[in-house]
């Protein structure tokens, strides 16, 4: 939901209806709730997939100074630090390879939107196969470190997907 509310100036430059653009003002609320429902369930990776997906989503704003005064990789990092500190190195790494894994596989099935609104794409920044390599690379590594968390990321990423796609579909009206 984060990411299609940041991302939501792009989409409609090409017509891509999200349901988190179609909630508008209520996107936040929901993206909270789900937060919280997520920290009651499994604290830890929460935070730590959370914080994965702040990390990742900075990679177009690495070098531009942000609200807090700092860069994005600066932020990011910092971050990441105190993650470390706070749930170890494994964890961390773990959640931070799921999400990359997630959106390098997304950066591969969205290049061309993505090239059509300039929007920061591995795809066609690294290339294709560079990104599929990564991401297999991270997903092998992620499948030795932590299977359970490879195979409820991907689970809940998929349902994710699918619920989107059915709230897209329902405001979809059809033509009289």
């Amino acid at each position: 939901m984060m990411d299609d509310f940041l991302d939501a100036s792009l989409d409609s430059m090409i017509g891509k209806r999200t349901w988190t653009a179609s909630l508008g003002e209520a996107a936040l609320p929901y993206a909270l709730v789900a937060l919280s429902l997520a920290a009651l369930a499994e604290p830890v990776w929460a935070v730590t997939l959370f914080w994965a997906s702040y990390a990742v989503g900075m990679r177009g704003d690495l070098t531009r100074p942000l609200p807090l005064g700092l860069t994005g990789w600066q932020e990011a990092l910092l971050l990441g630090m105190i993650a470390i500190w706070a749930f170890g190195w494994r964890t961390v790494f773990t959640s931070w390879a799921a999400i990359f894994s997630i959106q390098a596989i997304d950066d591969l099935l969205d290049r061309k939107q993505d090239k059509m609104t300039g929007a920061g794409n591995w795809a066609t920044r690294w290339g294709v196969v560079e990104t599929g390599l990564a991401a297999t690379m991270i997903i092998i590594l992620l499948g030795y470190l932590d299977i359970a968390k490879l195979v409820l990321v991907f689970i809940t990423g998929l349902l994710v997907v699918r619920v989107q796609q059915l709230g897209n579909r329902k405001e979809e009206k059809p033509c009289d």
